[in-house]
């Protein structure tokens, strides 16, 4: 299976620009609060720290991103490997023409339609979202008959 490679992040660029935008935004929130400026800034934290925190928060979105697409890959091709011999064939053939990006996302997608899962769940989707209006429309009060009185 072709498959594209889940790329490393960059380190982040926390140039004099960035550094700028964010001591004007420490400033900002000083000034929001005159009479407590001294206190806004004791608790405002040092540019360094920021970026410390920046690259944390990068290097943990990386790590999910990076286990959630290899998840779905083991799964997907779990599903693959449980198919017909059929439909093995047309995966694979979708697979091979498939022109957009070759992710985790894109071959469960595939392998879904295939399967007949995708179906599956759209209907129990459908299945919900009428059971969900009918307890509404079961909830609204309905209009008396008007009577004519003479």
């Amino acid at each position: 299976m072709r498959f594209t490679r889940h790329g490393r992040h960059d380190p982040i660029n926390f140039n004099t620009r960035r550094q700028a935008a964010f001591a004007r935004k420490q400033q900002r929130e000083r000034d929001r609060y005159p009479l407590f400026a001294e206190h806004v800034a004791a608790e405002q934290h040092s540019v360094e720290e920021e970026l410390t925190r920046r690259q944390r928060r990068s290097d943990r979105l990386e790590a999910t991103t990076r286990s959630l697409q290899a998840r779905l890959w083991r799964q997907k091709r779990a599903v693959y490997f449980s198919l017909s011999a059929e439909q093995r064939a047309e995966v694979r053939a979708k697979w091979l023409a498939w022109t957009g990006p070759t992710t985790a996302f894109y071959f469960a997608y595939i392998v879904d339609n295939a399967s007949g899962e995708a179906a599956r769940r759209a209907e129990v989707s459908r299945a919900h979202s009428l059971e969900i209006r009918r307890r509404v429309l079961a909830g609204m009060p309905e209009q008396a008959a008007l009577e004519i009185t003479a």
